[in-house]
């Protein structure tokens, strides 16, 4: 617990320009919680996981390196050489969004 306070910290002390490269809109984040900073290690569609992140698809489940997972809500296309970090987000009724890449994406969590 002690470890996930210290991260939101960080992360909210950070200017905001420095958020997932300050492009993400936050403002569509305000009333959620900072759930987490995750490197994401790959993704999981049509039960084959695969490394990489590849943006999202609505059947596509995100894994991070803790190999926990998100699932994704909506189609984003995006495409990268290297493993981002992703902003989670979450609000008190249970919405979730992932932050990457300057992409603000709604999710799931998975079962």
């Amino acid at each position: 617990m002690r470890v996930w306070m210290l991260a939101a910290a960080q992360v909210l002390l950070m200017p905001a320009q420095t958020w997932a490269g300050g492009r993400c809109d936050l403002d569509r984040v305000i009333g959620y919680q900072v759930m987490a900073a995750k490197p994401i290690s790959g993704y999981v569609q049509n039960g084959v996981r695969r490394p990489g992140y590849e943006g999202c698809e609505t059947d596509r489940t995100i894994v991070f390196s803790d190999n926990t997972g998100l699932r994704c809500n909506e189609v984003v296309r995006q495409r990268t050489e290297e493993l981002p970090a992703a902003y989670l987000f979450a609000s008190p009724s249970g919405a979730v969004k992932m932050c990457v890449e300057g992409e603000l994406i709604d999710m799931t969590r998975s079962n």
